[in-house]
């Protein structure tokens, strides 16, 4: 996207060979079983086609890259013939597992569709609209400037191929979901045979629109717990141990039954989420010391033993734009709160009328650094006289949804999407009226600025904006993040050579065992 710098500028996007996730390897056993944390329920695209993205069978126009920069998946091209019109080209044979051709008349048919249904789509592109211009040619057409298109097309939660008049069919029908096993509405080159409680089987697809894939069999197993699936791979009932706790992965270490396969992370994953709409973190001068006193480099080298990188700000600090925002600063903490009123005797308790100052923080079982992060933080700020209760929840972002009942979380969300987008996460994230607002900002300088960041089309002045972004975030203590983790997962020796895709690309068309 950085190559787009004025209104009439084209980007053309072409199509290349990526290897995401693997390559032809010497293994004999062409299979391929995970041992994953989150279960797969059905394979509806309005709730679940993220794993179909992630373990090979949907696809998404654009493949995200990660330098954050698409290129085409599905599409052969994709070309921006001016501030608001897309031209995107379609391979003439593609087609969905149920026979539908994959063409211009059922792209334009789907990009529709998720307009209309899927509201983060809308609200990134309102007023846009999809249409056929050749047998396999679809123009889209912007009510603004959007220069992060080729990002949105690349985001597993915005637009999955899929056919959505099969869908729709589903849908009026008022057939159960997982109905949707049999009714072949994905392109991608594995076809999901059965799906339980237990574990999703897949297949090879023989006439994938790219050829057949390299694996015979490809199996998804839920495991909830963490040790739980790394014994999978050390018992050889699993391949791979996704979301694995870092905390543990240096006693893998020099072991010939397990690799442990890492790579550089792409951006922060860990955001410390502060209620704003309740007290205490109703003051900027507490959510601010709350972030001053985080010890950043000790959860990154001593409580992850080197599995996290410092967190220093909103985004990795190799992107154009990255501001260092977050620094450890006990001084500032204790000064913040004193002024806010907090006040302490000796090593007691922080109080105020009374009252100590102590909050709820919570956790998730599927990402277990999320516990091991909140004891940390927890110990540091008990050094501020400032008490810390932590809750595990089965489903956080429903509870951080509700508003109220809690006091801070510890989430999986990062402020780059899925397909390198940084628009939609501002948007989503610390606008106003984010979906994803969980924190409760409603800040209008900081929304005007996400507002024209939007619509930029110069680099330039984008990451200028971007920059003031930050700032802006960090002066009123929105948000910040607790840790910089390094993606990781664990493997059995005929797997050590597994390539770890930034956007959780789990299972490409030419994956195999490396090993």
């Amino acid at each position: 996207m950085s190559a787009i710098a004025a209104a009439t500028a084209v980007l053309l996007l072409t199509a290349g060979c990526v290897q995401t996730t693997g390559g032809a390897g010497g293994g004999a056993d062409r299979t391929l079983t995970f041992a994953t944390s989150f279960a797969i329920d059905d394979l509806d695209p309005a709730e679940n086609a993220i794993w179909g993205v992630e373990f090979g069978y949907a696809e998404l126009l654009m493949r995200p890259d990660r330098a954050g920069d698409p290129t085409p998946w599905v599409l052969e091209e994709l070309t921006s013939t001016g501030p608001l019109t897309w031209r995107m080209t379609l391979p003439p044979d593609a087609s969905f597992v149920n026979g539908r051709p994959l063409d211009a008349a059922a792209l334009a048919e789907l990009i529709t569709f998720q307009l209309a249904d899927n509201a983060s789509f809308a609200a990134a592109l309102p007023g846009a609209t999809a249409a056929a211009t050749g047998p396999h040619e679809v123009v889209l057409t912007t009510g603004r400037p959007a220069p992060n298109v080729p990002a949105l097309l690349a985001d597993e939660s915005i637009l999955p191929v899929y056919d959505s008049a099969a869908y729709r069919a589903h849908r009026d029908s008022g057939a159960p979901a997982s109905a949707l096993v049999d009714a072949g509405i994905y392109t991608g080159p594995y076809v999901v045979e059965s799906l339980d409680s237990s574990a999703a089987r897949l297949a090879p697809r023989a006439d994938h629109w790219d050829g057949p894939p390299a694996l015979e069999e490809v199996t998804v197993r839920f495991v909830p717990e963490a040790a739980a699936r790394i014994q999978a791979v050390q018992a050889g009932e699993a391949d791979i141990a996704l979301y694995p706790s870092r905390a543990t992965l240096p006693t893998l270490a020099g072991r010939d039954d397990v690799a442990v396969v890492t790579d550089e992370p792409t951006g922060p994953s860990l955001p410390l989420f502060l209620n704003q709409r309740e007290a205490p973190f109703d003051d900027d001068r507490v959510r601010r010391a709350v972030y001053a006193a985080v010890d950043y480099d000790a959860i990154a080298n001593e409580v992850m033993q080197g599995q996290f990188l410092p967190a220093t700000g909103l985004y990795v600090p190799s992107r154009p734009w990255a501001e260092t925002t977050q620094r450890t600063d006990v001084a500032a903490a204790e000064r913040l709160l004193d002024e806010a009123s907090w006040v302490r005797t000796g090593d007691g308790p922080r109080t105020r009328d009374g009252r100590p100052l102590r909050f709820s923080m919570l956790t998730y079982p599927e990402q277990p650094d999320s516990d091991a992060v909140a004891l940390a933080l927890q110990a540091q700020l008990a050094e501020l006289g400032v008490g810390v209760d932590i809750r595990q929840v089965p489903d956080i972002d429903s509870v951080l949804k509700t508003g109220t009942g809690w006091n801070s979380g510890i989430s999986s969300r990062g402020f780059i999407s899925f397909g390198g987008d940084y628009v939609l996460p501002l948007q989503t994230i610390v606008r106003s009226d984010g979906e994803a607002n969980f924190s409760g900002i409603a800040d209008p300088e900081l929304d005007a600025l996400v507002d024209r960041v939007g619509v930029e089309l110069d680099p330039a002045a984008r990451d200028d904006l971007l920059r003031r972004v930050q700032q802006r975030i960090a002066e009123r203590g929105h948000l910040a993040y607790v840790g910089l983790r390094r993606p990781a997962v664990v493997t059995s020796p005929a797997w050590s050579g597994y390539a770890i895709e930034g956007s959780n690309l789990w299972v490409a068309h030419d994956t195999a065992p490396t090993g």
